[in-house]
C-alpha cells in the first residue's frame, strides 16, 4: 500500500499525492486496522507489527511556498468594481476573511445578528448555529483598517436594509432573481462550495491570482503577527482566531516565503550599528516567546 500510494495519480493528474496525503492516508490505515484487531477476534491473524509497518519511505519533495495575500492585495481587492450582488457579496466577505481571520465554514453559517461592525466584532458562536472547528467559540475582533471597513459596512448595510437578523451575513440570494431572498433561513452543505466558487470567478475577473478563503486568514494572522510589539500582542492575534496554543499560531502561520526571507536577511547588514535600545521589536519578541516556550514546558 505504501508503495502504491507513492505511485498513484488520481484524475489523470500528472503529479504524485503529496507526502502530507501519503502520510495521512496510512495513518488512517494503522489507525482502522488496529481498531478491527481490538474490536473483532476473528481477524486476530492481523500482526500489531504489521499494522506499525504501514509507513511509506522518505519522499523528497521541493519545500512548498507558503504564498499569502499581501495587505496591498486585500486593499485592491477592496477598491475593485463590484456590479452585482454576488460580487459584491464576495468582495465584502474577502475583505471580512483578512479583518477577523473567520473560516470559511463558520463565515458562510454567520448569522446577521453575529456582527457588530459598530464594535468591529463577530460572534461565530455555535450557540447561534455557525460551524465553528471542534465547536469553539469567542467574540472576534476586525482589524481597524478604515478602507477596508467600509467595504465591509457597505454591505452589511445593504443586507440588513432587507434580510432579518437571522439570516446570513453571506446573503442567500433567490436562484430566480439572483436578489436577496429574506425567506431563507437555512443553507445547505454546499455553502462552503458556493462561496470558493464565487471567489475564483472575482479573483478571476478583476485580474488576480486564485487564493483560497483559508490563505486570507493566514493573511489576518500574518498582519498581526507583523505589527505585534509585545507577547501580550502576540498573544492576543493567536487567541482572536481562536488557536488553541501560540504553538499553532507559530509553527504554522508565522512562516515566512522565500522572498520574504532573503529581504529580511539581505537587510541584516544594515542594522548591525544600530543601539541595544532601538533593536528591532520582532527580534524582542522572538526572545520572549523562547522565554515563554522554556517556562510552560
Amino acid at each position: 500500500m505504501p508503495e502504491y500510494l507513492i505511485a498513484i495519480r488520481l484524475g489523470g493528474n500528472k503529479q504524485s499525492l503529496s507526502s502530507m496525503f501519503i502520510r495521512k492516508t496510512l495513518e488512517a490505515g494503522r489507525k482502522f486496522f488496529t481498531w478491527v484487531l481490538d474490536n473483532y477476534p476473528e481477524y486476530r491473524t492481523i500482526k500489531r507489527n504489521w499494522i506499525q509497518a504501514l509507513k511509506s519511505r522518505r519522499i523528497e519533495e521541493l519545500p512548498k511556498q507558503n504564498k499569502i495575500p499581501s495587505f496591498d492585495d486585500v486593499v485592491r481587492i477592496a477598491s475593485a468594481p463590484a456590479e452585482t450582488l454576488v460580487e459584491r457579496r464576495i468582495r465584502a466577505s474577502i475583505v471580512f476573511w483578512f479583518l477577523s481571520g473567520i473560516r470559511v465554514g463558520a463565515f458562510v453559517s454567520l448569522p446577521i445578528k453575529g456582527v457588530d461592525l459598530d464594535k468591529r466584532t463577530g460572534m461565530p458562536f455555535p450557540s447561534m448555529g455557525v460551524r465553528t472547528k471542534n465547536k469553539k467559540y469567542a467574540t472576534t475582533t476586525l482589524y481597524d483598517i478604515p478602507e477596508l471597513l467600509e467595504v465591509v459596512r457597505d454591505w452589511d448595510k445593504e443586507i440588513r436594509s432587507v434580510l432579518p437578523s437571522n439570516s446570513f451575513w453571506f446573503a442567500p440570494l433567490s436562484p430566480d432573481t439572483q436578489e436577496l431572498d429574506p425567506k431563507r433561513k437555512e443553507i445547505g452543505e454546499h455553502r462552503e462550495a458556493i462561496a470558493r466558487k464565487n471567489l475564483q470567478a472575482y479573483l478571476s475577473k478583476i485580474g488576480m491570482p486564485y487564493n483560497s478563503p483559508h490563505k486570507f486568514r493566514h493573511a489576518h494572522i500574518h498582519y498581526g503577527l507583523e505589527r505585534s510589539k509585545t507577547m501580550a500582542d502576540y498573544k492576543a492575534v493567536s487567541m482572536n482566531v481562536m488557536h488553541a496554543s501560540m504553538d499553532t499560531t507559530d509553527e504554522v502561520y508565522s512562516r515566512l516565503d522565500n522572498e520574504e526571507i532573503k529581504a529580511r536577511i539581505q537587510n541584516m547588514d544594515k542594522q548591525i550599528d544600530r543601539k541595544e535600545e532601538s533593536m528591532d521589536q520582532e527580534f524582542l519578541l522572538f526572545q520572549q516567546f523562547l522565554k515563554w516556550r522554556k517556562l510552560v514546558k
